[in-house]
């Protein structure tokens, strides 16, 4: 097994171009929910308020990705990977199955909108077609590893920009961009909710980034990486948020079909859903193949390898779908992206002040890991009971600034300095003796 497929570490000849690594990021942050979440910025708030928020979350996500992603560059370690010194090398097993779980939950998501889209165009076709054809290419993709992912986007990204310009256009020749500026929402909401539930979208895709920019060459990529896919994704929203404005409604479907967009909307289902699609299973086959990794003592399994856990990712994500389908769980996404908001976030803050403000080393970050960290545990509860009980400002900032105070406390707390720094100066002292 390759070190690109196990997430243990790479090679310097083994990082990928700028335009790689970016086609493959933006790729899966560009997807079905960002369409979504511009609708519903529509309904609660103006257009140049709608606008700004989505701005001002995008960038939050943006910069959120960044930092994790450049101690993924910094590393060349995979997301499961660089939460085992902060875990701990059995502790991480718990966090990193969970956020793997929630994000392969939004491969769910797409093929159950996919196979319901298609199955009102072709009502011959069961809902249920769709959504395993939809999972089988998912899987077929990440069968090629990142050539395949950043094959897929480099055709998808740029298939996203002609329906943004289709999109405006439709607009100004049914609406008219004189008449959104004075339109009203549906469904008023204050500009701060607007901007949390913008934030907390992709909070998970965040915290996995360096299962992606660990491929990248420089960090200075890192940052051009995470700012040109989220304005990307900034723009795809825009184009959600002005169709809800002008249609004067958030209901997805009956948007696109006032503007007549239903036909294209459903090869743009296609492009978003697979585009994130599958580079959420390969963060996810990434993921588990670590954990059991850990499990078995560190040996790796030629049985139950990435390509195996690609498959079982799909089957997972073929079963929610299923059950999604069946019973309309997708009226829940909402709510689900508010949990997500709550759990996450502070996640992504333990590992950017584990690495960055209490280690802060790049040389050594994986020696003297214990088996479980119960600080990051005590700093997780905390930050997750600040994001759900501090209601003002942006919910999922709330969480990740309570998680970064809290470790940094304790961490300092209990061993005074950093463990690194212990181990080296233990070290050197052997060394004179």
């Amino acid at each position: 097994m390759s070190d690109e497929m196990s997430g243990e570490g790479l090679a310097q000849d083994q990082t990928k171009s700028l335009a790689s690594v970016f086609f493959v990021f933006a790729g899966f942050v560009l997807s079905v929910t960002a369409f979504l979440i511009g609708t519903k910025a529509g309904q609660s708030v103006p257009l140049k308020e709608g606008l700004a928020a989505l701005f001002v979350g995008n960038m939050i996500l943006a910069t959120y990705a960044g930092m994790i992603g450049l101690i993924g560059m910094k590393t060349r370690r995979s997301s499961t990977v660089i939460l085992r010194p902060v875990f701990g090398l059995h502790g991480q097993i718990l966090v990193s199955a969970l956020i793997t779980f929630i994000n392969v939950s939004f491969v769910s998501v797409y093929a159950s909108m996919i196979g319901s889209q298609l199955a009102s165009f072709y009502p011959v076709l069961s809902p249920y077609f769709g959504l395993l054809a939809f999972v089988f290419v998912v899987g077929a993709v990440n069968w090629f590893g990142f050539k395949g992912l950043s094959l897929l986007g480099r055709i998808g990204v740029p298939a996203l920009a002609v329906f943004v310009v289709m999109g405006l256009f439709k607009v100004h020749s049914k609406v008219g961009f004189d008449a959104l500026a004075q339109a009203v929402p549906t469904e008023p909401l204050p500009w701060i909710v607007v901007l949390s539930f913008v934030t907390a979208s992709w909070m998970t895709g965040g915290t996995l980034s360096s299962d992606m920019t660990r491929f990248a060459r420089k960090p200075s990529y890192v940052f051009i990486v995470t700012f040109g896919a989220f304005l990307c994704v900034t723009l795809l929203e825009a184009v959600g948020l002005i169709c809800s404005l002008g249609a004067g409604e958030g209901n997805l479907v009956s948007i696109l079909n006032r503007l007549g967009l239903d036909i294209m909307a459903l090869f743009i289902y296609l492009i978003l859903g697979l585009t994130s699609g599958q580079a959420i299973v390969y963060s996810f086959s990434l993921a588990v193949m670590n954990i059991t990794k850990v499990l078995n003592r560190g040996k790796e399994s030629t049985v139950l390898n990435a390509r195996f856990w690609v498959t079982a990712g799909c089957l997972f994500a073929a079963a929610v779908g299923v059950i999604m389908t069946k019973f309309g769980l997708l009226n829940s996404f909402k709510n689900f992206l508010t949990m997500i908001g709550i759990v996450v976030p502070p996640v992504g803050g333990l590992i950017m002040a584990h690495f960055l403000i209490v280690e802060r080393d790049f040389e050594r970050p994986f020696e003297a890991m214990p088996a479980v960290r119960v600080t990051a545990f005590i700093a997780w509860a905390c930050g997750i009971a600040g994001a759900y009980f501090l209601k003002f400002g942006v919910i999922p900032l709330n969480g990740f600034f309570v998680a970064v105070i809290a470790y940094t406390v304790l961490r300092f707390a209990v061993t005074g300095r950093p463990i690194a720094q212990r181990a080296a100066e233990k070290m050197g002292n052997s060394k004179v003796g």
